[in-house]
């Protein structure tokens, strides 16, 4: 289990209160790459078209945004919701083969 994997399971099953900003981008790198967008310091903007098939949890264009907290924290609540989508994300393309 790579320490990205270890990372998402932390905030599926134990999510903690914040995460460093630092310690989310890698995780956007290596399942968003090119797909998110950090709006002033204040959010990130995911965006990916599968998530257009969930309309009322992701919206129209398949986005979700990423609170940062003062510029520098993320809240668990975020945290869980990213690793919940990439989960989802996963098990779709597991559908898909």
């Amino acid at each position: 289990m790579t320490t990205v994997e270890k990372k998402l399971e932390k905030w599926l099953n134990n999510t903690p209160k914040y995460e460093p900003k630092e310690k989310v981008l890698p995780v956007l790198k290596r399942f968003f790459a090119g797909q998110y967008e950090q709006k002033s310091s204040s959010h990130i903007v995911v965006q990916d078209d599968k998530l257009k098939l969930f309309p009322n949890k992701y919206g129209p264009n398949g986005e979700f945004d990423i609170v940062i907290k003062g510029g520098q924290k993320v809240k668990g609540f975020y945290l869980k919701r990213l690793a919940q989508t990439i989960k989802l994300l996963e098990e779709l393309q597991e559908l898909e083969v």
